[in-house]
Parts: C-alpha cells; sequence; structure tokens
C-alpha cells in the first residue's frame, strides 16, 4: 500500500498548532471564515495555501520572463550589430563616393 503523503492526513490526527496573532487580525479573520462559511483553522489554512500557490506561480511567472528577456537582450545584441555593419558600410560607400567627386 502506498504511503500517504502529509496532505492525506485526516485533519482529526493532525498535533494542534498554536498561532499567536494581533487582536485586530484575528477578528479579521474570524469575520473572513464567518463569510466564507468556514471554521477559523479552515480559513487560516485556505488563505495559506493560496498564498504558496500564489508564490510559486508568481516564480514560475518571473522565470518565464526572465527567458523572454533574454531572448529578447540576444536580439537587440544581433540588430545593434548589424547596424554598426551597415553604418560602417555606408560610411565607406560615401567616403568612396566623395573621393571619387
Amino acid at each position: 500500500m502506498p504511503k500517504k503523503s502529509d496532505n492525506d492526513i485526516p485533519v482529526a490526527n493532525l498535533t494542534p498548532f498554536g498561532l499567536r496573532m494581533q487582536p485586530g487580525l484575528k477578528r479579521q479573520m474570524e469575520e473572513a471564515a464567518r463569510l466564507s462559511g468556514r471554521s477559523l483553522n479552515s480559513e487560516i489554512v485556505s488563505r495559506l495555501e493560496a498564498s504558496l500557490l500564489q508564490a510559486d506561480d508568481s516564480r514560475e511567472i518571473d522565470t518565464q520572463i526572465r527567458e523572454l528577456i533574454d531572448g529578447h537582450e540576444q536580439r537587440i545584441i544581433e540588430l545593434e550589430e548589424k547596424l554598426k555593419e551597415l553604418v560602417q558600410s555606408r560610411l565607406i560607400e560615401l567616403v568612396a563616393k566623395m573621393n571619387d567627386d
């Protein structure tokens, strides 16, 4: 039988975790829990899980953005080199034309 992951443990079997928070924050969390129809514990756990998922998504997006930027930076470098070559070539043509005149 495969071993259960930490997320498969029934809530009743979890060791309680004491959490200290400012009274104002606790009142806000209690109100949010009431509005969502959850216990205070479930509301806190749900928000923690959501924040971790959001952090993972943010890291993935950051990585994708960095890869795009790196690709564009390389393309800009290539275009700069091509522009330099074109400018030099045009200057050489102009100097040659001036010398012919």
